[in-house]
């Protein structure tokens, strides 16, 4: 047994002095049971004897710390959590801008202890999360992008909750390109992606959620390998890899770098006084993303950069490759309808149409439209002109008319043809009959 194993508290020490005061045990066994010297039992027992327990207890004890806080920090903390612009900071926030504004240097919980005394911040228990084994960053620079979304809090009253769009590079956690919108649809996912490839290019894969956007949830379509989403099918067209996140925690890199946001970007532009969502985005790609990329950034294993840059053919039909795409059946007048508009198509000797055909209907982010057809595998863009509703219903009714009158046209044919057979037939029949009778009269 060593000695720093042998801890005595105050009253253990009391009771094994009390025993050698009252003459139940000896010096001897007292400084072999406590450890120490005969002749500093000899001034425990003495100072004890003057002292009692006081004596016992450590003689720093009472004495103020060196670094305690000083009154005027304090009440300069006291003031500063009570402003308006920093209501509803977390310690950590309001710690960097006390050292930034007010060259107060605290811990963030001394700033958490004194919010929580003035009723600015309440006391939370610790939640009890499932540990799980978390996976190795990738060594290359855009071998992958993790891309999420999150909803922040409005930065004025007059406006709703904005969506902030987020992508990250898995090796270096280096913040690539953030931006917000109103919503997370397509349109605004879409435009996000264009502007990330025209400034960076294509990386090899992204690491998303389940989100119906980016992925068909519905088991039975998921199962069959073409239903894929227009997100999905244009990233397979530049040929970027998209992986499924089945949990969470799965891409927990992006999920924490939005937590970090949730936590730090609305007090940002509220204290940079900015409260419009074009000022907010001006502010966050000249300023907030450098800042937050020297402060977390890491040091990739290689250095070699993975993303590829468009050509110019995708960067002409850049705008195309994201398109809405769906299938419409084309009429019998070779009129197909889309969203409520009517569009004449027209032959070529490119590609063949036909009725009941399967046309591929793509329209971009400003609403316009183009028509694909297939031929010997490749996609081949159809000529049309768009129809007012008049126009289509007296074509329609023109067609229609003209149908049903080649069809009564064919019903008189058909008639007139039976009417001649029938006068055929009874002629010979009437030869016939005419002829057996002859032959009878011979008999």
């Amino acid at each position: 047994m060593t000695k720093k194993s042998l801890k005595f508290t105050t009253q253990e020490k009391a009771r094994i002095l009390n025993k050698v005061l009252s003459k139940q045990i000896k010096q001897k066994e007292a400084w072999e049971i406590l450890w120490v010297s005969d002749r500093q039992v000899r001034n425990l027992l003495k100072l004890y004897q003057e002292y009692w327990e006081n004596w016992l207890e450590h003689w720093l004890k009472w004495k103020t710390s060196n670094h305690r806080l000083k009154k005027e920090d304090e009440n300069i903390i006291k003031d500063v959590i009570k402003e308006d612009r920093l209501q509803g900071c977390k310690p950590i926030f309001v710690t960097e801008k006390l050292n930034e504004c007010y060259w107060v240097e605290v811990s963030k919980e001394t700033v958490r202890k004194i919010m929580i005394e003035n009723h600015v911040r309440y006391k939370k228990s610790k939640k009890k999360y499932e540990y799980r084994i978390r996976r190795p960053r990738r060594n290359y620079y855009g071998e992958m992008i993790q891309f999420d979304w999150s909803y922040h809090k409005r930065i004025s009253e007059q406006e709703e909750d904005f969506c902030l769009l987020v992508a990250i590079d898995d090796a270096t956690w280096k913040l690539i390109k953030m931006k917000l919108w109103d919503n997370e649809w397509y349109e605004a996912v879409s435009e996000f992606r264009m502007e990330y490839l025209q400034e960076y290019g294509v990386p090899k894969s992204i690491y998303l959620d389940k989100f119906s956007t980016y992925k068909v949830n519905y088991p039975k379509a998921s199962e069959t390998k073409d239903v894929r989403t227009n997100f999905d099918r244009s990233m397979n067209k530049l040929g970027c890899q998209l992986i499924s996140a089945n949990s969470p925690q799965a891409k927990w890199r992006v999920e924490r770098v939005n937590q970090t946001l949730q936590d730090r970007l609305i007090h940002e532009l509220i204290f940079n006084g900015i409260h419009t969502l074009e000022e907010a985005n001006i502010y966050i790609e000249t300023a907030f993303i450098p800042q937050y990329n020297e402060k977390f950034w890491v040091t990739p294993n290689c250095e070699w950069n993975l993303h590829r840059k468009l050509n110019l053919e995708e960067k002409n039909n850049l705008e195309w490759i994201f398109a809405k795409e769906s299938l419409r059946s084309l009429g019998y007048d070779y009129i197909i309808q889309y969203k409520n508009h009517f569009y004449q198509t027209k032959t070529s000797p490119e590609y063949t149409i036909y009725p009941k055909k399967k046309l591929l209907v793509a329209e971009n982010n400003r609403w316009d439209i183009r028509i694909y057809a297939w031929s010997n595998s490749q996609e081949k863009l159809v000529f049309y002109e768009e129809l007012s509703y008049n126009a289509v219903k007296s074509s329609r009714a023109k067609y229609f008319w003209e149908r049903h009158r080649i069809e009564r046209e064919k019903v008189k044919l058909a008639i007139k043809q039976r009417k001649e057979q029938r006068f055929k037939e009874s002629k010979e029949k009437q030869r016939h009959y005419k002829v057996q009778r002859l032959i009878d009269k011979l008999e």
